[in-house]
């Protein structure tokens, strides 16, 4: 991974939401993470000219190592935080004009509403929410060889679970017990409206890329496994 974010064109972001990102600019514009991982997805925005860069992730190991990779890229100026995102510092209230959420995070809020006024609350207004997460209707399935149907979508008890995923390597592994959410489509854009974000884009997608249930790329009658999401912050 080091040697990777020497590369100029170092890019990690999926086609769909990359272009995504070229639809809105990004060059010379601020840019927030939230839950930003080991930061190579922030770093790719960088890559592709953007100003101002902050992750933000709960995890030390996680901001330690995305330290390491920006230092080695070349660009040790871009700012991480390690934060509970609900105790987030003022000073980066109303300071980006985007933010990003990638694969993996709305699952570990308790409360989306709570969740989304925060993202929004980084931005300034006009600022642009960019998302591109599993999709909700994979709360509905258990993995397996074939993955199925083993929860109702409207089902709002905590997920209990042993295991972990590495989004970046796909490995497994035995973790500590952890509870995730499901959140509904509704739930999602309920949240946005109620945080004064205005929907200007969606796409559903059709192939993995989060590597949850990854099987059903291949089905017949595929459901959706992922989905880009645009919102903009309106007064």
């Amino acid at each position: 991974m080091p040697d990777d974010v020497t590369n100029q064109d170092f890019n990690t972001l999926n086609p769909d939401f990359d272009a995504l990102v070229d639809a809105y600019g990004v060059r010379g514009k601020s840019v927030v993470q939230v839950c930003c991982n080991n930061g190579i997805d922030l770093l790719s925005m960088r890559k592709k000219g953007a100003g101002r860069c902050l992750g933000i992730d709960g995890s030390e190991a996680f901001i330690g190592q995305a330290m390491s990779l920006a230092k080695s890229a070349g660009q040790p100026d871009i700012e991480f935080c390690c934060s509970d995102v609900h105790e987030l510092p003022d000073q980066y209230q109303s300071c980006f004009d985007i933010a990003i959420i990638i694969v993996g995070v709305l699952v570990w809020m308790p409360d989306i509403y709570r969740f989304m006024e925060i993202c929004s609350s980084l931005l300034v207004p006009g600022g642009i929410l960019l998302v591109e997460e599993l999709h909700p209707i994979l709360g509905m399935y258990e993995e397996g060889d074939p993955s199925f149907i083993d929860c109702s979508y409207f089902n709002t008890a905590p997920f209990r679970d042993t295991k972990g995923l590495d989004y970046f390597t796909y490995e497994k592994y035995d973790a500590k017990e952890n509870f995730s959410f499901h959140h509904s489509l509704a739930d999602i854009f309920m949240s946005a409206i109620a945080s004064n974000l205005q929907l200007e884009h969606v796409k559903e997608l059709d192939y993995n890329i989060g590597n949850f249930c990854a099987d059903l790329e291949f089905v017949d009658n595929n459901p959706p496994l992922g989905i880009n999401l645009g919102w903009r912050k309106v007064t």
